[in-house]
């Protein structure tokens, strides 16, 4: 229904890695041709197959509710209004989302659910609420994702109001206030219903997230800016395509499921905004969203484990997490070369920044000047520019 009225979501403690171990999730219609977004189903883009239905009118399952610490039994978690946002949690092995004109966040506990039994668990907290009213489209909550860093972020029609949340023991909200037009976007507005609404949300390899709208225009948000700048529009869709669900595929493409085209998905290459055709399989449903774990522009070496998030296995932090304000970083095997080592925190700012000539097995100790509890993401970026290392490091 997100998109019916614009027209018509790990770790183990080991290492997993993530482009073959979990599925991509779909909210989709009950049945063919309808518009009410109550069933969440698993799909393979490599077949175009929908391999297992999570929730839907038709199953009989046992759903434990969770919220403010009690416990209910109930299958009224989706209501008849249907999901209008939703991400996958790689970190918990948690598909979030959260209903048209609804003010909880909630999550499926996958690690606790099974085909006959669901764990869900709802968060009331307030900062979620974005006032929305049954007649109010501009305040919907109807884009939804997370950051390489694993923090989650939600973003409503007009852009007014884009929201973080953390996942932890101790989740929190956090309204950040509206995103603002980029100096490059000109005509093109982040905010403006004819361009921007709809669509949805994926991350990308950098840090950054990507909102492909509706209509098919293409947004890079800065997180800690909280800027969006007009990409370009993407070509090659059907004339009646409208973008609805976002996620990225095994290499790093967008992958784009319509609301009002059913029998075809598409595959987008990131760099070029040009569309090709993935056919569905024999079972066919709108689908309003997508969700999994892939980032735009990742590479197929990408891995997660429960201290860090790397995209190859060379270079390594101890102790992590961090205690004394002190760690050091080890290299091995790396490209030789001149690097920029950064620190940033959660919200992107930059709090250390080193230069470093790699050559070999080596290692560099660094301290952190009156840093905060929290998780910081170092970077390693070569001379051109590019991301060739990422930790996640939580600092205690």
């Amino acid at each position: 229904m997100k998109k019916l009225l614009l027209s018509t979501f790990l770790i183990s403690s080991t290492f997993a890695t993530v482009f073959s171990q979990y599925k991509t999730y779909a909210i989709t219609s009950e049945k063919q041709g309808e518009f009410q977004w109550t069933a969440i189903r698993e799909i393979d883009f490599n077949s175009g197959e929908f391999t297992k239905t999570l929730i839907s009118n038709s199953t009989k399952q046992n759903i434990q509710l969770r919220s403010n610490n009690s416990t209910a039994n109930s299958s009224n978690f989706i209501s008849g209004r249907g999901v209008a946002a939703a991400a996958f949690d790689a970190l918990h092995n948690r598909l979030y989302f959260s209903e048209m004109y609804g003010n909880d966040l909630k999550y499926i506990d996958l690690n606790n659910s099974t085909s006959t039994d669901l764990s869900v668990a709802i968060n009331s907290n307030i900062n979620y609420s974005t006032g929305a009213k049954n007649y109010d489209e501009s305040n919907i909550i109807t884009r939804m994702a997370f950051s390489k860093d694993g923090t989650g972020y939600a973003l409503t029609n007009d852009a007014n109001m884009f929201i973080k949340f953390t996942t932890d023991a101790n989740p929190q909200v956090f309204q950040l206030g509206a995103l603002k037009d980029s100096k490059k976007n000109n005509s093109i507005s982040i905010h403006n219903q004819c361009t921007s609404w709809g669509g949805d949300l994926v991350g990308d390899d950098y840090g950054n997230l990507y909102l492909i709208s509706m209509r098919n225009n293409v947004f890079k948000i800065n997180i800690g800016k909280l800027e969006a700048e007009f990409v370009g529009v993407i070509s090659g869709l059907p004339a009646s395509f409208t973008t609805n669900g976002a996620a990225a595929d095994d290499d790093g493409n967008i992958i784009l499921s319509s609301a009002s085209v059913s029998d075809s998905y598409f595959r987008v290459n990131p760099s070029t905004l040009v569309a090709s055709s993935i056919k569905g399989g024999a079972e066919m449903y709108s689908v309003s969203d997508l969700a999994n774990s892939n980032l735009i522009y990742q590479r197929k070496s990408s891995t997660v484990n429960n201290n860090f998030i790397t995209l190859e296995d060379n270079v390594s932090v101890y102790p992590n997490p961090v205690t004394n304000n002190k760690f050091t970083v080890n290299f091995n095997n790396v490209n030789p070369g001149n690097y920029t080592m950064e620190l940033a925190d959660i919200n992107g700012k930059v709090i250390l920044n080193k230069n470093v000539n790699i050559n070999g097995v080596s290692n560099e100790k660094l301290a952190l000047n009156n840093s905060t509890v929290g998780v910081y993401l170092l970077r390693l970026i070569d001379v051109n520019g590019k991301t060739s290392y990422t930790k996640k490091i939580v600092v205690e």
